[in-house]
């Protein structure tokens, strides 16, 4: 039976990696060209034998390449617009699943998706009606509040020497936060670029990391019930607030019974608004018409950041990729 794999996105995005791919390999395209990069998707589905057919286009301002999928055969093709838009015709004719657009969302992730569409609207922030949500509520498994609770105020630590470096102040820093860090017990939980900052190997692009690493301790804070709401992302967080969070606790123990973890329907909820706000942010580099309201990419890249490691099975959440 023929499947129409449109909103299959693993698929969808290996096949245009490996289209760009093909282009690197044969110098079409540098990386310079990526800021303007578009795709369009003219069709894509899988066989009865189980083979993926796609026809699709890589656009950039000065240039469009043409690539299709047939026959188990990945290839470039020399096409042009009118053909493309006469092939994407006629398979469509002939191919009746190109036509079922019916997303494959369960209703919860349905409620999601046109929730939160409806949010971004009233924030006006561009959303695409039909972008389906990444997670499946039946299969997300939540890290547990210890875990959340430890990652938490490990980074709230790192993140306080961090501060430190932009203040020419490292070592003071160091000497107050890392006895704060082994105090909780929390060395064993740093991350790559805590890491680095703790053991004086890092770069001033860490340092500048783990300064915006405040948005996603936020986005844990909000998830452990110490922060009411964190649907706005035009601002930064609340710094003396965060502070207070932690430094008012002699222990990981004392701050974790301060903290209550949200359900995995809210969690969710707010992960799939940063995933649209990420959406917009992304659209906007390459459509001039999508409104970004008044969104800090910053902030929104930082707490999904922190809201994705909550439901990943990712130990650092620098390792994380976050597509939108």
């Amino acid at each position: 039976m023929e499947i129409n794999q449109v909103y299959n996105r693993e698929l969808k995005e290996k096949l245009v990696n490996t289209g760009i791919g093909l282009l690197l390999d044969n110098q079409l395209i540098t990386q310079e060209d990526f800021p303007g990069l578009s795709v369009e998707m003219g069709y894509v589905f899988s066989t009865d034998e189980d083979q993926i057919e796609a026809l699709f286009k890589i656009g950039f301002p000065d240039k469009e390449f043409f690539f299709a999928a047939q026959k188990g055969k990945f290839m470039m093709v020399n096409i042009n617009d009118e053909m493309f838009s006469q092939t994407v015709a006629y398979m469509s004719a002939n191919h009746p699943c190109i036509q079922n657009n019916e997303l494959p969302e369960t209703k919860i992730q349905k409620k999601r998706r046109e929730k939160n569409n409806k949010f971004a609207a009233k924030k006006k922030i561009t959303t695409a009606d039909r972008l389906m949500t990444r997670w499946d509520d039946d299969s997300v498994v939540l890290k547990d509040l210890e875990t959340i609770c430890r990652r938490a105020v490990a980074c709230f630590f790192v993140i306080q020497i961090a501060c430190d470096i932009g203040k020419n102040n490292y070592q003071e820093g160091l000497n107050y936060f890392k006895p704060m860090l082994e105090k909780f017990g929390l060395m064993d939980q740093l991350n790559s670029k805590e890491q680095r900052i703790v053991d004086g190997t890092y770069s001033m692009q860490d340092a500048i990391d783990m300064d915006w690493a405040y948005e996603a301790y936020w986005a844990l804070c909000w998830s452990l019930g110490l922060v009411k709401d964190i649907s706005d992302a035009s601002n930064v967080c609340d710094c003396d607030k965060a502070i207070g969070f932690v430094m008012k606790c002699n222990s990981i123990e004392e701050f974790a019974k301060k903290c209550k973890l949200r359900s995995k329907e809210d969690i969710l909820d707010m992960l799939d608004l940063y995933f649209r706000y990420n959406w917009a942010i992304n659209d906007a580099k390459v459509n001039q018409g999508t409104s970004l309201g008044a969104l800090n990419p910053s902030v929104v890249i930082e707490r999904r950041r922190g809201l994705e490691w909550i439901v990943s099975e990712e130990t650092d959440w620098y390792d994380l990729t976050l597509p939108a």
